[in-house]
């Protein structure tokens, strides 16, 4: 429920970028949307402090990133090659990795395990290989989507690539009942219905306020 509130962070983020103007038809369908995917968390949760905050502080350090990411592709650079979006991966690609491996070495503690002899993925030659081939598609996927958002947001906006987010989770919740035969309740089937609805809704608010930019001009 908390993760579904990132758009809400987004929003907000780019009203303090100056990249949208305050409104009460777009502030009323982005949160139309979130209350749909809040209502797709099927099941009793269980609180707990420590995940509130640790989902509460990527939510919005995710809004802050992409308007972010936003501002140096639309603002900085000298030229359209500085500010591209290959161009910016170029630079936040060593962060990241950095970031990553860091966490990744304090949390998980690899060199204080046997890895090959307790894992599943790793005890045999083919089992090790087939994993660094998923880890590796995998990778691929991750990079192939990092692009594609942020050639998304150099196009249009951090609330379209937000929206277009919404959908993709739509996405993975038709396919796991498709592929894995998950079972989704009547309240679930609501919160995609409202989802979809609110998702509509911001093409139609989107082309109408091109269509008044074009007819202003």
């Amino acid at each position: 429920m908390i993760k579904s509130s990132t758009p809400v962070w987004v929003l907000i983020f780019s009203f303090l970028f100056g990249f949208e103007k305050p409104s009460v038809k777009l502030i009323t369908v982005i949160s139309f949307i979130v209350f749909g995917v809040w209502l797709t968390i099927d099941g009793e949760p269980k609180f707990d402090n420590r995940g509130f905050l640790l989902v509460l502080t990527a939510a919005i350090a995710s809004g802050l990133r992409w308007n972010m990411a936003q501002y140096l592709m639309k603002s900085g650079g000298k030229s359209n090659k500085d500010n591209s979006p290959l161009a910016t991966m170029y630079h936040l690609s060593p962060i990241m990795f950095i970031t990553m491996l860091s966490l990744s070495l304090i949390i998980e503690k690899p060199f204080q395990q046997q890895i090959g002899t307790n894992s599943f993925y790793f005890d045999s030659v083919s089992k090790a290989l087939a994993s660094l081939a998923v880890m590796s598609f995998g990778g691929v996927l991750a990079f192939i989507m990092t692009i594609a958002e942020l050639y998304l947001i150099k196009g249009t906006s951090t609330v379209t690539l937000s929206v277009a987010g919404i959908s993709k989770e739509v996405v993975v919740i038709s396919l796991s009942v498709l592929i894995y035969g998950d079972e989704l309740t009547a309240k679930t089937y609501m919160g995609l219905a409202i989802s979809i609805f609110g998702i509509i809704g911001y093409n139609y608010y989107k082309y109408m306020a091109s269509a008044t930019k074009k007819h202003t001009e």
